[in-house]
């Protein structure tokens, strides 16, 4: 009696299964599907990221090695913080060291490029005071740095150390005496920095 009754039991859970498979499998096979393509879809991404990283970096080394400008403006032409973005600095750099004035120009666009976070655009902000044209007034370069100067970050203490220089080489002896008393006064500052802090309090000084 308990054969015939396990039996049955056994028969309706297999019936109930089919009625279960056949009102929820089409939805059962639908979201298999869909994980499949999924992790398949993010499988392929992943390798395209991959690759067209490596084609990019394969592709400015080449430039940088070539030293083929042209080559670096094609990188430059495209947008981003990746490798357009050190095109992009590499050519300003080899204007500079080439002692040409368009290698503040090439600074500056990058400096006023939106797409760009703050701590490149302020390195190229920097940098286009470093490598000024002789036409760039003392006072021009200055107000450049200032909001660099003026705020804790990466980029302040040698903002205010070239500000120091620019206020003196206008004349302004208080204001440079001002970015001074900040310099002095900021964190992380490296013994090298302490040692111009030095001469530069005895050039103070003596104005």
């Amino acid at each position: 009696m308990n054969d015939i009754i396990t039996e049955i039991n056994q028969e309706l859970r297999q019936d109930r299964s089919k009625a279960l498979w056949n009102k929820y499998g089409i939805y059962v096979i639908a979201a298999v599907v869909a994980i499949v393509v999924v992790v398949a879809g993010r499988q392929a991404y992943v390798g395209y990221e991959t690759s067209a990283r490596e084609n990019a970096a394969n592709s400015y080394l080449s430039a940088v090695e070539s030293e083929s400008p042209a080559l670096l403006d094609q990188i430059a032409a495209e947008q981003g913080e990746g490798y357009a973005m050190l095109a992009k600095f590499t050519n300003a750099a080899r204007l500079a060291e080439d002692g040409d004035n368009g290698a503040e120009a090439a600074y500056l666009a990058i400096a006023n490029d939106a797409s760009l976070s703050d701590i490149y655009r302020q390195a190229a902000t920097v940098m286009a005071a470093m490598n000024a044209a002789s036409t760039t007034s003392a006072d021009e370069k200055l107000q450049r740095l200032v909001p660099i100067g003026n705020v804790p970050g990466p980029w302040q203490n040698l903002a205010l150390e070239m500000m120091i220089g620019f206020a003196l080489e206008k004349g302004d002896v208080a204001t440079a005496r001002k970015h001074y008393e900040t310099l002095r006064f900021s964190t992380n500052l490296s013994s090298d920095v302490n040692q111009r802090l030095i001469l530069i309090d005895a050039v103070l000084g003596r104005e």
